[in-house]
């Protein structure tokens, strides 16, 4: 089974960051692609940078960006027209490392890594105080 891609793309180096962090317990990440919107870059700029990276890409691809209606949440999503990939906002260290270690096993299907990742990006929210008074 093909192995999807996965673009993260955020405002400012959260995305960059985010899988620097991942890479610490789950060692190093291959076919991740990170895009960074940076005050100095213009809507058409990061749309450009996108683009360079979408056209560079065989087979599947899953988007995760930071923030929806955000420009990087819009720009993912306007490309999905041309280039037919999904985009999920909210990205989270949890949904990262879930979704890469799925991914990277070759097993998961496109559509199971997509609903698998909006899943435990929500199941792992949690106030652990809730957590904690649930245990006692």
């Amino acid at each position: 089974m093909e192995k999807t891609s996965i673009i993260i793309a955020t405002h400012g180096r959260f995305g960059e960051e985010l899988v620097k962090s991942a890479e610490m317990i789950i060692g190093s990440t291959t076919d991740v692609y990170n895009v960074s919107l940076l005050p100095e870059k213009s809507f058409e700029d990061f749309m450009a940078e996108v683009e360079k990276i979408l056209k560079r890409l065989n087979g599947k691809v899953i988007a995760l960006v930071d923030l929806f209606g955000g420009t990087p949440s819009n720009v993912l999503t306007v490309l999905t027209k041309k280039y037919k990939y999904k985009v999920i906002t909210g990205v989270n260290l949890p949904m990262f490392i879930e979704l890469y270690m799925q991914n990277s096993t070759g097993t998961v299907v496109y559509d199971e890594l997509v609903t698998n990742a909006l899943e435990n990006g929500a199941t792992n929210i949690i106030c652990t105080n809730d957590q904690l008074e649930r245990e006692d």
